[in-house]
């Protein structure tokens, strides 16, 4: 990482490092991270290196509107320049001296490298920022509020250095910390200033701080909501908006993969209606191995991009711009349920699958299971909010004043590429039967009515929220943590996928990919297919049952009707159901153990019911 924007006339120096997944999760655009000689917030998507190596993942980006997709370096000898590669700009701009106690501008203290006070004491960046539900983002008003928003009576008003902080050693509590002018020597404790109403009277001024400070970048946008101050190390200030995608056949062959390295200047040439004489001699050029006899011809290679291209093309098959994420795990359950096997087991191959036998025990609830010997996985960014994951509600008293749009951009100019990196690794799915599911589902479905009223127009369960999510995230969430005994992962190293039904739609999904992806490496050690072998997956969803049977918070647990975010949850708790929130992708909501197991008194309500009185037998 870097400080500042590209310079043509002074080399940036790197302030720290981050590993690639975090500059796409925790740490991407909008985020506020503390290197070991500054507090940053990193810079919008227009700044960086040119030279990030880019990506493809065809089908993630139609559903984001974008042609590409670029992954920071992973060492400096990545880098063609040797410079480092992600900008980032000092953030908060508010500084404070712990001997002194001026409080203001860092570059205000007069150090040319604007880390020490002219005492020599090193500065601090203030704790305190302010954001709003639209993303904005901007330094704590000190002086508005020690003045409590009226500063027509300070003489000092229109100075920014007159601002003083100390700290008392009476309490550990926000009284402890006392502002003061020195103009007029008002003094006021930062009591209370997390409070809803603290900043009340304080206008956002749509400060995307991301964007650079300098006044050519200082662009703010229109905006009504709210100020809220946050603590600058919070959890609320930043929540990443992820999108990921599995490549599947036909863009998981290895033709696809030998295209997507050379596609920016192959799509150009279709881009330009080359005819195919020229791209023959384009093509050929670039694969060199066809000459050598390789398995693919410059046929397959004209006739693969010529597809792709048009695949792409928003006038072909009435895409038109309209391709949704329901769309794309339709697909991507299809490619699960069909499996694929190379002709060649040699050739890399990016998706595998193939069908094993189900386990006994399963065979009465599970249609098939197949062992994802190889997969990969692109994990893009395409915005972030802050104080709320999800759109506040109208009804949120969070919602005055916001806008229409879902998220903050990453970018200050549209771009039309977004940061991503991608994994690759392995995994299980399990294909439950249809029937069985269905006649489930008719049963209890009015358990899960409030669950879904609560949920209301939330994106928690991509839009797929039903009895039947239910059964399947649970299953998936119980599973995953008897693996974590099973075959040595950790429970964040094991991630879940879930296919259901969309509610109104005629194709229908009753799958589970339970997987682990790595970004630093080609695949993992087999581990996790292993545990998909009939005997030992027996033995697993055996344990996982009996297990799931009873919790240590229980009656209390299986009884309960309202748990977790927004009361999002049933019987499922730390104890028994809850994963690593980087496992779960519906944030560890839309959970109850009884849709599994049922309840002592009444196994009914559990899909696998039947097996639990035998149990209990």
């Amino acid at each position: 990482m870097k400080l500042g924007p590209k310079d043509s006339k002074s080399k940036k120096d790197a302030i720290g490092k981050l590993r690639k997944t975090q500059l796409v999760t925790t740490f991407a655009t909008g985020a506020i991270a503390d290197m070991p000689d500054y507090s940053v917030i990193m810079a919008a998507i227009d700044y960086w290196n040119r030279y990030s190596p880019v990506i493809h993942e065809p089908n993630l980006e139609k559903l984001l509107g974008v042609t590409g997709f670029r992954e920071p370096y992973a060492t400096d000898s990545d880098n063609p320049k040797g410079n480092p590669d992600i900008p980032a700009f000092r953030f908060p701009r508010n500084h404070f001296c712990p001997k002194c106690g001026d409080l203001k501008d860092y570059k205000a203290f007069g150090d040319q490298k604007h880390k020490k006070c002219q005492c020599g004491r090193t500065l601090v960046p203030s704790r305190f920022v302010c954001a709003c539900v639209n993303g904005h983002l901007e330094d704590f008003p000190y002086k508005w509020w020690v003045h409590y928003g009226n500063t027509s009576e300070c003489s000092g008003a229109d100075r920014w250095d007159q601002i003083n902080i100390e700290f008392k050693n009476t309490t550990g509590s926000l009284a402890s910390i006392v502002i003061k002018c020195k103009a007029c020597g008002k003094t006021r404790t930062m009591e209370g200033c997390m409070g809803k109403e603290a900043l009340k009277g304080y206008r956002c001024r749509g400060k995307r701080t991301w964007i650079g400070f300098e006044k050519q970048y200082d662009d703010p946008e229109q905006c009504d909501a709210p100020m809220r101050t946050l603590q600058r190390g919070a959890s609320n200030v930043f929540f990443s908006m992820n999108q990921s995608a599995l490549t599947i056949p036909p863009y998981s062959q290895k033709i696809q993969s030998d295209l997507s390295e050379e596609w920016d200047e192959i799509k150009s040439c279709l881009d330009q209606q080359m005819n195919e004489k020229n791209l023959r001699i384009v093509l050929q050029a670039k694969f060199s191995d066809l000459s050598s006899g390789g398995r693919y011809t410059v046929e397959d290679y004209i006739n693969a991009a010529k597809e792709r291209y048009n695949f792409n093309n928003p006038a072909y098959k009435n895409h038109n711009n309209s391709y949704t994420e329901k769309m794309l795990y339709e697909d991507e359950y299809d490619a699960l349920c069909a499996g694929y096997t190379p002709n060649d087991e040699d050739e890399p191959e990016q998706f595998i699958s193939v069908e094993t036998d189900v386990p006994n025990i399963l065979e009465d609830y599970v249609e098939s299971v197949m062992l994802v010997k190889r997969l990969r996985e692109v994990l893009a960014v395409k915005g972030f909010r802050r104080i709320t994951p999800e759109k506040p509600k109208p009804d949120d008293e969070r919602a005055i004043g916001m806008n229409k749009g879902q998220y903050q951009p990453l970018w200050k100019e549209p771009q039309d590429w977004l940061p991503a990196i991608q994994m690759r690794g392995e995994g299980l799915f399990i294909k439950f039967d249809e029937e069985k599911l269905q006649k489930w589902e008719n049963m209890n479905a009015s358990r899960y009515e409030e669950m879904l009223f609560r949920l209301g127009d939330d994106n928690i369960g991509k839009g797929m929220m039903s009895a039947r999510y239910v059964v399947l995230h649970t299953f998936a969430h119980l599973l995953i943590r008897q693996l974590t005994f099973d075959c040595g992962y950790s429970g964040a190293a094991i991630k879940e996928r879930i296919y259901s039904t969309y509610p109104g739609s005629e194709k229908l999904m009753a799958g589970i990919l339970i997987y682990t992806s790595s970004s630093d490496s080609d695949g993992s050690l087999g581990g996790l297919v292993r545990q998909g072998c009939p005997e030992l997956l027996e033995s697993t969803v055996r344990n996982m049952l009996q297990e799931a049977s009873w919790c240590s918070s229980d009656p209390l647990c299986s009884d309960s009707m309202s748990q977790g975010y927004n009361s999002l949850n049933y019987a499922a708790c730390h104890a028994c159901t809850l994963l690593p929130e980087t496992s779960c992708e519906a944030r560890n909501c839309l959970l109850d153990r009884v849709a599994i197991v049922g309840k002592h008194d009444d196994r009914s309500l559990g899909y696998f019911g039947k097996l639990m009185e035998k149990h209990d037998g």
